[in-house]
């Protein structure tokens, strides 16, 4: 009888952290990289696209590709210039795992800054 209440008082701790940590709004902050986030998956999709449709089709999609991969460059300073602006700790590490992914795409892509 204790082992099943003390495993359902840990059901209950758990569920209520869990609440905690999913029902809290975002802080600005936190929806600044957010929106951010949401423009590099477009451009990255964008430049994917590009690149697969010039594969496949034998197109030539070099104007598609350019103009995703000058808008990767414009996020990541964008990204650098809001990163000197956070204050929260959340909203901090979270714009630095995107800096990183944008720096690994760039890499990956031999996108270099002019």
């Amino acid at each position: 009888m204790a082992k099943a209440l003390l495993v359902l008082f840990l059901i209950v701790v758990a569920a209520f952290f869990i609440y905690r940590q999913t029902s809290q709004a975002p802080s600005e902050e936190e929806e600044m990289v957010a929106s951010f986030q949401d423009r590099y998956a477009v451009v990255v999709q964008k430049f994917t696209s590009a690149a697969g449709r010039a594969g496949a089709l034998g197109l030539d999609t070099l104007a598609d590709s350019d103009s995703a991969a000058d808008q990767v460059l414009k996020l990541r300073d964008e990204l650098v210039q809001l990163r000197k602006t956070l204050t929260e700790e959340k909203a901090i590490g979270k714009a630095a795992a995107l800096a990183e992914k944008i720096e690994y795409f760039c890499k990956k892509n031999d996108i270099i800054r002019p």
